[in-house]
């Protein structure tokens, strides 16, 4: 007697063996082909062009966070401070240096408003001495090379002026009140970027390092600790021409205070201010002309003409945030483009030189020469 046995049909496999193969295939999906090399090359080129246009659109937003961390890089030696010195972890040590930090902020405007209070009845006082002064001036006409000039007429053209313009601030009001509010709000986010960049600015590097290819993570590692070294000599230096400046201007304005309660100065009040203006001026020509070419070239290695030049350029293009940061910017080029220069000759990337030569010391060497100080 003969059974009849299910017929096995390889093409038509069970159930339940169709869902383990639709598992494993889930899992396992097939590969994609690679990107050719010209896909790559658009792929990159139009990623550029993306950043740089997305940094154009939000400068506002660039210059707020690059604000923040250069706070942020100029606090870190502090929080590693007090790490080395209270064993804390590197978040309860940014807590304590940031709630300093706040403090100090916002203590500035109780001691402004103070100071500001207890001279202000000597300053109405000297204001009403001054205005009696120019008023008795400008009553008087001036006899120029047999031409009669009377003030008097200039101060009414001027006072007219002046009440055109102020009919027009009215209208321009709105415009200020947004203003005040976007920098309300830029000042926010620094602050509370800064908290981030300290807490978490050490995990930057090796984020940065692991995007690489594996070939070309120990460049990127150097390249990094070159440009670290660049802006870590730019901000020593930074703070060492802050002190200067500060003391050339407390001698400054110290003498001419002096000179003006001797009465070596006969000047008014006003005249007493204008002096110090002219004092101010003096010293920050002395900080852009001959201090900071002289001391930031020398450290990080750069022509004194070469910082002149980007110092004033920054200056007139993008005002008091990249003339500070310019001459680090240019060093950092200079680090990245000889490593490109190298790459493209075909040259050894971290040749050994000559290290007895100043020339040809890298700004990490020469300021670990001077100091003698060990790396932390």
């Amino acid at each position: 007697m003969m059974m009849n046995l299910p017929e096995k049909n390889p093409k038509n496999p069970p159930e339940g063996r169709l869902e383990v193969l639709a598992d494993s295939a889930s899992e396992n999906p097939p590969e994609s082909p690679p990107w050719s090399t010209t896909t790559r090359v658009v792929v990159v080129i139009a990623i550029l062009i993306g950043l740089v246009w997305l940094i154009i659109a939000a400068m506002p937003l660039v210059e707020a966070l690059s604000i923040a961390a250069l706070l942020a890089y100029l606090l870190n030696p502090v929080v590693r401070f007090i790490m080395r010195r209270t064993k804390l972890n590197r978040t309860l040590a940014t807590i304590v240096v940031y709630s300093l930090l706040l403090l100090i902020i916002a203590s500035l405007p109780a001691t402004l408003g103070a100071l500001a209070l207890g001279q202000f009845r000597n300053f109405r006082l000297n204001l009403n001495e001054a205005i009696r002064e120019i008023q008795i001036w400008i009553s008087q006409p001036i006899n120029v090379l047999g031409f009669r000039l009377s003030p008097q007429s200039l101060v009414d053209n001027i006072s007219q002026t002046i009440g055109r313009a102020l009919t027009v601030i009215p209208g321009g009001s709105l415009n200020v009140l947004a203003s005040i509010t976007t920098n309300i709000l830029w000042g926010i986010v620094i602050v509370i970027s800064l908290y981030y960049f300290l807490k978490d600015g050490p995990k930057i590097k090796p984020w940065l390092v692991s995007l690489l290819p594996p070939a070309y993570q120990p460049d990127g590692a150097r390249l990094l600790d070159e440009l670290d070294e660049v802006w870590g000599v730019f901000l020593r230096v930074q703070i060492f021409i802050f002190v200067v400046l500060a003391v050339l201007l407390a001698l400054g304005s110290w003498g001419v205070v002096l000179l003006y309660q001797a009465g070596l100065i006969p000047f008014s009040w006003i005249g007493l201010i204008l002096v110090l203006i002219l004092v101010y001026a003096l010293v920050q020509q002395v900080d852009n002309l001959w201090l900071r070419p002289q001391l930031m070239g020398k450290r990080l290695h750069l022509h004194p003409g070469v910082v002149f030049v980007g110092l004033v350029g920054a200056l007139a293009l993008s005002g008091f945030l990249g003339a500070l940061v310019v001459v680090p910017m240019i060093a950092s080029v200079k680090v990245i483009g000889r490593y490109l220069h190298s790459k493209l000759l075909g040259l050894p990337t971290w040749e050994e030189v000559d290290r007895s030569s100043p020339e040809n010391q890298p700004p990490s060497a020469a300021s670990s020469k001077e100091t003698s100080e060990p790396e932390e």
